[in-house]
């Protein structure tokens, strides 16, 4: 993975490497009031597996830049009685990949509007196990597994533009507005519900061009 970042980088000429800053904002207290939470706290709007500050790197040229992210959140519970043992886990790995077209050739110390686009998924995991279960029980513990892992598996597309403004000494600074269309689902026994949301989101971006 290292050495194609870096062969990718070589054959741009550069990379950049930088965090966005997404504000907590009036939207997250509602969906948090209006119980929208998953209930497995590591899907995509949680708030566990996409921080604030959100780190991504890649390979730039003069008119364009790819940038890839990479993020991951996990909780395990283990219960320890002197009969059985009993183990829970959720976890979820985000990969994310953005394409960023400058509307003018890069170069340090002048203001730079780009488009942007990109995708992202989530990668679902979750797991029960207990020591000594019966065959209904452990039926039940992988029903819910399943359940939880379908809660979290997710998919995105994102489009916007930005701008941005290179020091010499490779620092940048810049924002970035987008419109996300973020699909998830959750099922049960009978039923399968697709959920899909469409929201503006604005961030500020610190990096570091090389």
């Amino acid at each position: 993975m290292l050495a194609l970042f870096l062969l990718l980088a070589g054959a741009w000429a550069g990379a950049l490497f930088g965090v966005d800053y997404v504000p907590f904002g009036r939207a997250d207290l509602a969906w948090v009031d209006s119980a929208q939470m998953s209930g497995t706290q590591v899907a995509e709007t949680d708030g566990l597996l996409v921080p604030p500050l959100r780190a991504w790197a890649g390979p730039a040229g003069p008119k364009g830049a790819w940038l890839f992210g990479l993020s991951g959140a996990r909780i395990s519970t283990t219960v320890q009685t002197a009969e059985a043992r009993q183990h829970s886990s959720r976890a979820a790995l985000r990969l994310s990949a953005d394409h960023r077209r400058y509307l003018r050739e890069r170069a340090v110390e002048t203001p730079l509007p780009y488009l942007s686009g990109g995708v992202y998924g989530v990668v679902p995991f979750a797991s029960e196990q207990a020591d000594g279960a019966s065959k209904s029980d452990t039926k039940a513990m992988k029903k819910q597994a399943d359940q939880d892992r379908a809660r979290i598996g997710a998919l995105g597309i994102r489009l916007g533009g930005g701008g941005e403004v290179q020091w010499k000494n490779g620092l940048v600074l810049g924002f970035s507005t987008a419109l996300l269309l973020h699909r998830a689902q959750s099922t049960d026994e009978q039923t399968r519900t697709v959920s899909t949301v469409l929201r503006p989101e604005g961030a500020l971006t610190l990096a570091i061009a090389l």
